[in-house]
């Protein structure tokens, strides 16, 4: 059995070089993906650093098992949008080309360029290179130009992360996509890219993967690729419609919000059906390498205002379809403007319906949007808003660019009654954090990813995990059987229970020294406890405070581990050897 080492390659934008450092030590702390991203940020970037500076960072992350059954890199980096730890994830073929190239624990990439470069990471080869031509292109042309280049140039086939004018223009919710429509999404990333003069990634490596044991690993892939239940998702719902059938039962249910969560249920939800659309307009389905899951479900249609491709599914769209009175229709030609732009479609679309619901309410103005007359449902007007937000263009779009606790103060403290969003400053229009059977309240409430920490840092995606219950038992068995078995570790159930919450624990420490507190920073939208709402089923949803308190505090000890008002006990950052955070928090009466 091989010994395996950690290697992150870490590059300096600025001077143009690199080297490669030997990370095993944090591994086995931290696994990959956002764990040690987390230990990297506490690491290297000081306390109270502005995100879009050059000091902050940008992990690519992959872990032990990334490319074993289909393929997850962790983005992290202090958050541009909250200014707390930022995390984005993304699938598709750039974490199988970064393990390919050894790189095995990602890439770290610091500084700032002086002008506009993309990465070219070829096995060894490593060069900053010159973007210029591709700076103000939308994403789709900027990938395929990469691509095609270095295909002419070395006759393979590159994975490309990019951004396109929104990350270029530093919207706080801007994103960083693969394959056009996979997205790192989250937090920002795409303004921290743009922020160090970075249009893309761009990965090839031609190298076996470096597990400790390949026949045992062959052997786990072999068993999940020909087990029963793995047909079944392959087979079932997943293998059809994709993410896109999931939001339809939610419409209806009171799990999405409607009219700007002044709604649980209208009309407008049937015009959003996923058979419709998968009859319509699907033209492939695809997963990941080594995935079952085909849930990369790209759509093509022609309509009289021109050709659209994209991909459709629950994160995407929701925050149009029923948030804004649209279906899929409309939302699917606008997406594919906001997949091209570059901008995280749930924060963009948030914002837009909160948009249409100050307009309606007379707190922005036709002339506060540069003309538009922002209509319910508009999509002509809600595609214009789209380009003002990513450029940045007249009062009311560029102030909804910085992200919600920006425009709440240039709009108005009238405008924050009506803004559906989380503590962290992003857009929830994905889920009515009301409804407790489906809408994640906690998770949303407490800056919490709920449970999946662990899946981030072994970078192992959750849509793949699916069969691996019935194979193997629960998810902590199997990330624990798989990482074992990748890196040839012995892990026992509690080691890894350990490791899960300590990469939990660094996360929310992260943000606690950067200015995250639960006391403050914790709860749910004002319109929670104010605005009941009846799903289709005649069944109401609201919070009552006290309820919501009581739950919240019981959440954060037994779900979280933590104090009952949301804060680490310092006990337990001993036990976990994060005892190196401890004077920090002191200071800043953030220890439970």
């Amino acid at each position: 059995m091989a010994e395996i080492r950690y290697n992150l390659l870490e590059v300096d934008l600025k001077a143009k070089n690199s080297r490669v450092i030997d990370v095993t030590d944090d591994v086995l702390s931290y696994l990959g993906g956002s764990g040690l991203g987390s230990k990297l940020i506490w690491d290297l970037v000081p306390r109270g650093v502005n995100p879009l500076s050059p000091d902050n960072i940008l992990h690519i992350g992959v872990g032990p098992i990334t490319g074993l059954v289909g393929t997850k890199v962790s983005c992290s980096f202090l958050s541009p949008l909250t200014g707390w730890a930022g995390e984005a994830t993304i699938s598709g073929y750039i974490g199988d080309e970064i393990i390919r190239t050894h790189y095995n624990a990602g890439i770290l990439i610091r500084g700032r360029a002086e002008s506009p470069v993309y990465l070219f990471v070829y096995n060894d080869q490593v060069e900053v290179r010159d973007a210029s031509f591709l700076w103000g292109e939308y994403l789709v042309k900027t990938e395929y130009t990469i691509r095609d280049r270095l295909y002419q140039e070395t006759g393979m086939e590159f994975a490309a992360l990019c951004i396109g004018p929104g990350g270029e223009n530093l919207v706080r919710y801007a994103n960083a996509a693969t394959e056009n429509v996979h997205s790192a999404s989250k937090s920002g990333v795409g303004a921290v890219f743009g922020s160090k003069n970075l249009k893309a990634v761009a990965v090839k490596g031609t190298r076996t993967p470096l597990y400790a044991d390949h026949r045992k690993v062959w052997e786990l892939r072999k068993t999940y690729a020909m087990h029963p239940a793995t047909a079944l998702q392959k087979n079932q719902e997943w293998g059809r419609y994709g993410a896109s059938d999931g939001m339809r039962a939610l419409l209806n249910y009171g799990g999405d919000p409607i009219k700007n969560a002044h709604s649980s249920w209208d009309p407008v939800a049937d015009k959003s059906d996923h058979i419709a659309h998968e009859l319509s307009y699907r033209v492939w389905t695809d997963g990941c390498p080594g995935c079952a899951t085909p849930c990369f479900m790209p759509f093509f249609k022609n309509t009289p205002y021109g050709a659209f491709g994209g991909e459709l599914r629950h994160g995407n769209t929701s925050g149009l379809c029923g948030n804004a009175m649209m279906g899929y229709d409309e939302v699917e030609e606008i997406n594919t403007l906001i997949e091209e732009l570059g901008v995280d479609a749930e924060d963009i679309q948030g914002h837009i319906a909160w948009a249409m619901d100050l307009y309606e309410h007379g707190i922005i103005t036709k002339k506060d949007l540069g003309g538009i007359d922002l209509k319910w449902g508009d999509r002509d007007a809600t595609i214009e808003l789209v380009k003002k937000i990513v450029y940045k263009e007249d009062r009311a779009p560029a102030a909804m660019a910085e992200g919600y606790w920006h425009a709440i103060e240039v709009f108005g403290k009238e405008s924050a009654w009506y803004a559906w969003k989380s503590p962290t400053n992003a857009s929830i229009p994905r889920y009515d954090v009301r409804n407790r059977e489906h809408g994640m309240p906690f998770p949303y409430g407490t800056r919490h990813s709920d449970g999946m920490g662990l899946f981030d840092s072994a970078t192992i995606c959750l849509f793949s995990s699916f069969p691996f219950y019935a194979i193997w038992g629960p998810p902590n068995e199997v990330i624990r059987k798989f990482v074992n078995t990748a890196a040839g570790w012995e892990l026992t159930p509690g080691a890894l229970d350990d490791i899960s919450r300590r990469i939990d624990f660094l996360g929310r420490c992260v943000s606690l020294r950067e200015g995250y507190h639960p006391n403050k920073d914790s709860n749910l939208p004002e319109r929670a406890f104010d605005e009941p709402v009846t799903n289709k089923y005649g069944k109401t949803w609201v919070w009552n405070r006290k309820e919501w308190e009581d739950e919240k505090r019981e959440y954060f000890v037994k779900a979280l581990n933590l104090s009952e008002n949301g804060l680490p006990l310092k006990s337990e950052l001993e036990r976990l050897g994060l005892e190196f955070v401890i004077p920090e928090l002191e200071s800043l009466d953030a220890l439970g």
